[in-house]
């Protein structure tokens, strides 16, 4: 299992994790950028190696290999998918 996935396991398991994901996806959309950075370093304050490309290249992660959880649709019912590649919303 990659770094990513790993961290990926650990916010759908973490409310704490998922709120602060939440809270970085809301400032990168009202910033217009920054997800990347971002989410790289939450993921390795808390022990994951993720760089802010894994982000952009995971983006569209929502309910890879199995059915959505109720944090992933919470995701998608708050409109928070529209940030492109380069980090821009």
């Amino acid at each position: 299992m990659t770094d990513f996935q790993s961290f990926r396991s650990a916010v759908l398991e973490s409310v704490e994790l998922q709120e602060a994901v939440v809270s970085r996806i809301n400032t990168a959309i009202a910033n217009g950028n920054g997800l990347g950075n971002s989410i790289s370093i939450l993921a390795k304050s808390h022990g994951y190696n993720i760089t802010a490309e894994e982000v952009y290249e995971h983006q569209g992660f929502l309910g890879e290999g199995e059915e959505l959880t109720d944090f992933e649709l919470e995701l998608i019912s708050g409109g928070q998918t529209g940030i492109s590649a380069d980090g821009n919303c």
